[in-house]
């Protein structure tokens, strides 16, 4: 069960480090008004990244590590 929570840790860090590059790519192009979508639009998804991660985080230190 440990693993699950560190795997899941692991992939939400990977999420929001490609995310944030992502957005950072965006913005220095500019070429999120071309797409037709807002500035916040793209921030919401690594909101959602950033939260996750944590929660994993959270659930795998109140794991037993007795696996």
């Amino acid at each position: 069960m440990k693993w699950f929570f560190l795997l899941s840790f692991v992939a939400g860090t990977i999420c929001s480090v490609f995310w944030t590059g992502l957005l950072i790519f965006v913005i220095a192009t500019s070429r999120y008004q071309g797409m037709g979508v807002s500035g916040p639009a793209l921030a919401l998804p690594l909101v959602f990244f950033i939260w996750g991660t944590g929660e994993m985080f959270r659930a795998f230190k109140s794991v037993e590590l007795s696996d």
